[in-house]
């Protein structure tokens, strides 16, 4: 049980970081609330499926000890890689794929290896979760993974649009999601 704890535990921190470094970031340049309720949902829905009769399959917490050790380190790793990506973005985050003032193209830290390295992160933190904890986070890594996968694409488009001369060599020599592979 203390494998599952520490999950939580983790998750909390990382959205108590997350909630306090959003102050003071670039204001977007648009207001998209469907995007801001749509990932809010999206995470609602994910911790309520598993409450679904057909569903309750995905209640397998907890596991064997080395495997849960093994999912702490998969889902701290990730966190990890999300905030070293959110650090390295500074004022240029957003919630959402928006366009800011004053947007600037960052490409040092985990974007020289990945171009959304923080969905990366998110992504592998959801599977170590799902390793330990089952139930919402296997829920959460399908529904995450859907929504950052057409956030890949939003965000790509709208990068190619504000740096024309940059991001298409960026995006060239960087993959988006995986390094090496995609």
């Amino acid at each position: 049980m203390v494998f599952v704890w520490s999950i939580y535990a983790a998750w909390l921190v990382l959205i108590v970081y997350l909630t306090v470094s959003a102050f003071g970031v670039k204001r977007d340049t648009e207001e998209h609330i469907a995007q801001r309720l749509g990932l809010m949902f999206a995470m609602i829905l994910a911790f309520l499926l598993p409450r679904v009769p057909m569903f309750r399959f995905v209640n397998f917490a907890p596991v064997n000890a080395v495997l849960s050790s093994i999912g702490v380190i998969v889902a701290v790793t990730g966190m990890a890689f999300l905030v070293w990506a959110r650090q390295t973005l500074g004022s240029n985050w957003s919630q959402i794929v928006s366009a800011k003032h004053g947007h600037e193209l960052v490409t040092s830290g985990p974007y020289r290896y990945v171009r959304h390295p923080m969905y990366t992160g998110g992504l592998v933190a959801c599977i170590g979760s799902a390793i330990v904890v089952g139930g919402g986070f296997v829920f959460l890594l399908i529904l995450l993974g859907v929504i950052f996968l057409w956030r890949v694409g939003a965000e790509d488009r709208l990068l190619a649009r504000q740096f024309p001369d940059e991001f298409p060599d960026y995006a060239r020599r960087t993959k988006a999601l995986v390094p090496f592979v995609w």
